[in-house]
């Protein structure tokens, strides 16, 4: 009498709690920034080191939901570039990266499940939505200065009233794509992934030079200095004000690729088992 009841409420239920698996994790792997800093699309210059941690809920073996914080830095240095534009206007920065989010992952095969043509292995592409912080820094005589606050293209004085400081807490969407493999109740997860921003800031460089004696006036002068640190930018006969500091027409990007290790804390239920036995016997 009991097992037909058992089969009777997993039958009633097998839909919701079929394939259900939650699990705990860390990641650990490395990040680079995209940007006016560095214009070669997708090419790993500065990279640094990142980790964090996560949760993943299992809601079938087709799809997940995971939430993640990471932790990083991002960089880069004009005098890295081969660019001889670049080499010439020696900017730099580095800030340090936290982020926050929630990600859809689809997985190409069944996995994991009780099913008998379940894989152990898979491909996934994920994609959602992230909040997170860099404040920008550059180094002026062996000490690292906030560049929000500085407004080096002219945030905040009278001569670009248009200009508001820019903020250092953002959203993205990240997306990209993996590999899965199961070990018992260990889970390998590998992937690569983009974040697309909707700052061009990250680097603290978007537009134009200012007027270097303006900036200094009422930004200070540790903000003039790290706005046009080149030598021919500060010759009274070749001001820079007025030319492209930055690409104000494109947003910076950054990318994480990263192994992931989790751990399953909630198994398949025998409830689970008996549903899916039952499914096939139909």
């Amino acid at each position: 009498m009991l097992r037909p009841l058992i089969l009777s409420a997993c039958l009633g239920l097998g839909h919701f709690v079929s394939a259900q698996v939650s699990e705990l994790g860390i990641t650990g792997g490395v990040n680079y920034y995209i940007g006016d800093l560095n214009p070669t699309r997708h090419y790993p210059v500065d990279t640094k080191l990142a980790f964090g941690v996560l949760y993943r809920y299992n809601f079938s073996d087709r799809y997940a939901i995971r939430f993640q914080a990471l932790n990083g830095t991002l960089q880069s240095y004009d005098d890295h570039s081969s660019d001889s534009l670049q080499l010439l206007r020696g900017l730099h920065f580095r800030s340090r990266l936290l982020e926050f989010s929630g990600l859809l992952e689809i997985n190409f095969r069944k996995y994991r499940s009780k099913d008998k043509d379940s894989k152990r292995w898979t491909p996934f592409i994920f994609g959602g939505l992230a909040y997170f912080r860099a404040a920008p820094e550059a180094l002026f005589d062996d000490t690292w200065y906030e560049l929000a606050p500085l407004g080096t293209e002219g945030q905040g004085t009278t001569a670009y009233p248009g200009k508001e400081a820019y903020s250092v807490d953002n959203i993205c969407i990240p997306f990209g794509a993996g590999f899965k493999v199961n070990v018992g109740r260990i889970d390998f997860q590998l992937e690569w992934g983009l974040r697309r921003t909707y700052t061009d800031y990250i680097d603290d460089v978007s537009t134009t030079y200012v007027d270097r004696d303006l900036l200094a006036f009422e930004n200070g002068p540790l903000a003039a200095a790290l706005a046009d640190p080149t030598p021919l930018g500060q010759l009274p006969d070749y001001p820079n004000e007025g030319r492209a500091r930055g690409d104000e027409n494109t947003r910076d990007w950054y990318q994480y690729t990263g192994l992931s290790v989790t751990y399953i804390i909630s198994k398949f239920s025998d409830c689970d088992e008996q549903y899916n036995w039952m499914r096939k016997r139909r």
